[in-house]
């Protein structure tokens, strides 16, 4: 699927790992060509061929990479497992899918009767063969992915080269990448919109992805002016952290740079994105697109970065969906939308309300083969749609708007829907709170919540108040809890499984 762009652009930069702070490593598409052959002669010399498992584990960069190239010369299923899991989870996940070979990092650790055949070993001694070709076969298994798992126990999904082609084509389309643009690698290559952010999308032009040394908002940007990176693919708390630091360097500039900015904001869109060359200069110059996915974008984030001319742009998908679904038009106005369905999707409400809110639908061919187990595969399609779980609405443009989970919704004692999305949405407009996440107690929203300040406890307390009087009786919030961080999921989402616990151990009582 990648080698059209492994031959044309064999001697650009494929990877550069900032590994220090003026170390870097470079591998181009040819060496990155060459390492996935290399891997590939290796696991063949384990019996690996078409049609069985090869797992994966390692951090973001070429090795991953070229680990996942190799099994699809091979015309393996390829089984990403994250990094981060404990020995104990990536046991488990290795015992749910039975691979062949494992492909890691000597720092991990398998029962005795599973190898792992070491990333970071000396491969001079394998020959690699350069006759080796990937079988030509769209419908054949290239990943199998375990879903989110952030409101139950992760489903197995399996994607076809099919799906993951022409969903990074679909990316491709609607984001114009070009080879001489710039990715930077945030999201875990474990999750599917890791895997298209930082691997089949941009690979599959000739552009060049750039790893940095840690996840921390600093250094993301740092290599985001450094690098000069045109396009950016992460999760919504990353935008809004740095929203957060943007509005205070305002706020603690001088008269003139305050007054800028309201000028900016007034002026048309085309005249914006000219005038706002300071900002960009600072974050590298070189901005095309910033795209939000993994959950959900706060409209009011989308219009911040619009008023200074940054094009943040809202993905939405899922595992099953390869994951792009929908994404927004650049600079849409729309800014709680989604966008509509990306070429070769169809989505459709069902069972709309009097507000047209309903379960959200899915067909094309980015969609799954299916579930490894069967049995959950039938609980999710109907007469060829995906029944995503998601609610929403979709207007008159044809433009998606999430309203929750399913799964998620509250139904008061008096009849009333809640719809905890909402909440956390509204909560988190206000600075002082990190994070929030709500969930249902005896036909009522509670939440978690994450604060700033040196009184946690009293600043959650004020919070409430404000948002109490600004919100209808029935989402009213009156139990919460107050922790350090909310719990998460490898890919960063809040894992709303163990929020029950989170707020037992921790609620404020008054």
């Amino acid at each position: 699927m990648l080698q059209p762009s492994f031959k044309k652009h064999r001697k650009r930069v494929a990877w550069l790992v900032r590994e220090g702070k003026k170390q870097k490593r470079k591998v181009t598409y040819d060496e990155l060509d060459k390492a996935a052959l290399t891997i590939a002669a290796l696991l063949r010399s384990e019996g690996v061929g078409e049609g069985d498992v090869v797992g994966v584990t390692a951090p973001n960069g070429p090795e991953w990479t070229a680990a996942t190239l190799a099994g699809w010369k091979l015309g393996a299923k390829v089984a990403p497992i994250h990094i981060g899991n404990s020995d104990a989870e990536i046991q488990a996940q290795v015992d749910a899918i039975q691979p062949k070979a494992m492909l890691g990092f000597n720092t991990i650790q398998l029962t005795d009767n599973q190898h792992l055949i070491s990333l970071q070993a000396d491969k001079k001694a394998v020959k690699a063969e350069r006759a080796i070709a990937a079988p030509d076969n769209p419908e054949g298994i290239a990943l199998l992915l375990y879903t989110s798992g952030s409101t139950g126990n992760p489903k197995v999904v399996k994607l076809t080269h099919q799906n993951v082609g022409s969903n990074a084509l679909a990316a491709i389309n609607e984001l114009t990448a070009h080879a001489s643009d710039r990715f930077i690698s945030l999201l875990p290559l474990s999750h599917a919109m890791g895997i298209l952010g930082t691997v089949t999308f941009p690979l599959y032009v000739g552009a060049r992805l750039v790893a940095p040394r840690m996840i921390a908002a600093n250094e993301i940007l740092a290599t985001i002016s450094e690098e000069r990176i045109s396009i950016v693919v992460a999760v919504p708390r990353l935008f809004r952290n740095i929203m957060l630091g943007l509005d205070r360097k305002f706020n603690e500039a001088g008269a003139g740079l305050r007054t800028y900015r309201k000028i900016l904001e007034k002026l048309p869109m085309s005249l914006r994105v000219k005038a706002n060359a300071p900002i960009r200069n600072k974050l590298g110059g070189n901005i095309k697109c910033w795209v939000s996915g993994g959950s959900h974008l706060d409209g009011k984030i989308t219009e911040f970065y619009h008023k200074l001319g940054i094009p943040l742009r809202q993905g939405y998908g899922l595992t099953e969906t390869a994951p792009l679904l929908c994404v927004q038009k650049e600079f849409d106005t729309a800014y709680d939308s989604v966008g509509g369905p990306v070429i070769w999707s169809e989505v459709k409400v069902v069972n709309p309300d009097e507000m047209g809110r309903g379960e959200l639908y899915c067909r094309g061919v980015n969609l799954m083969q299916g579930y490894v187990d069967e049995a959950q595969t039938a609980e999710v399609m109907d007469d060829g749609w995906f029944k995503t779980g998601d609610l929403a609405r979709i207007d008159s443009q044809g433009r998606v708007f999430l309203t929750g989970r399913s799964k998620r919704l509250i139904v008061t004692d008096a009849g009333k829907n809640v719809y905890p999305e909402e909440l956390e949405t509204l909560l988190e407009r206000d600075p002082r709170i990190k994070e929030a996440g709500v969930f249902e107690l005896r036909e009522k929203p509670v939440v978690v919540m994450a604060m700033e300040g040196d009184d946690p406890n009293e600043t959650a307390r004020d919070v409430l108040r404000v948002f109490n009087n600004f919100v209808s009786s029935h989402n009213q919030i009156t139990r919460y809890a107050v922790v350090d961080e909310l719990p998460r999921t490898p890919l960063g989402k809040i894992a709303l499984q163990e929020l029950p616990e989170a707020f037992a151990e921790n609620e404020v009582r008054k």
